[in-house]
This record gives structure tokens, sequence and C-alpha cells, in this order.
């Protein structure tokens, strides 16, 4: 899979854990594009196991974060709950929230083995 708008910063630790963030400012007409892509990385991250997330400590393959914050306006850097419904794949927001400015931080984690399927299904 091709990733547009998200650009992933990658790190991994001495035990191999591999986590990548992307930050995203886009200007709001590109916001529905750059949210069906993150529930698309995150169908994916449930495909390759569907007990995810959860915490790597505990055994998991895979977690993530994800902070969606509204950006000027009367309420700049108000966080918005999003959430990634994983049966679905749809990534739901409050009504009307993609037609604002937005700032988004995806942040994903995994296991050496999820860190090498990662890597050769989105290239980074």
């Amino acid at each position: 899979m091709n990733l547009q708008l998200l650009d992933f910063d990658c790190s991994e630790d001495a035990e191999g854990v591999v986590c990548w963030d992307a930050l995203a400012q886009p200007a709001p007409h590109y916001n529905s594009a750059l949210l069906a892509e993150v529930a698309q990385v995150l169908a994916w991250c449930h495909r390759f196991d569907a007990r995810g997330p959860g915490s790597l400590e505990d055994g998991a393959n895979w977690d993530f974060d994800l902070q969606v914050t509204v950006q000027g306006g009367a309420h700049p850097g108000l966080p918005l709950p999003a959430k990634f419904e994983p049966t679905t794949g749809a990534l739901h927001l409050p009504l009307g929230a993609d037609q604002q400015a937005m700032a988004l931080s995806l942040s994903i984690s995994g296991s050496p083995g999820f860190g090498q399927a990662f890597r050769d299904q989105f290239g980074v």
C-alpha cells in the first residue's frame, strides 16, 4: 500500500520493538483522505493480529495511539474523540469534524514480526 498523506518516522529499541510516528496537519479539504488512510493502516494492523491492539509488555503484537485536535477557531487544540471500529474498518469522529482544520498524531508500535510485516506492507 502506498501512503500518500501519512509520513512515518521509525524508531527501534534494543529488543526489536518498533515504533512508527506520523504527524499531519492537512488543509481541511484533505481531512477525509487522511482519515481514510489512517483507517486503512489500522484495518491492516487488525488483520495482521485481531487480538490487538494491546500492551506489548503483556504479549500483544501491536498497539496504537491516535490523537486528533481541532486547530484554529473558537477552541484551538481541542481534542476530538476518535474511535476506530475494527469490524467495519471505519474511523469515527464527531459529526463535521472532518471539515475543520485539525492536527493528527498516529503512533503504532509492534513486535519484531509485526514490524517486518508493517515495513513490507507500507514500504516504511
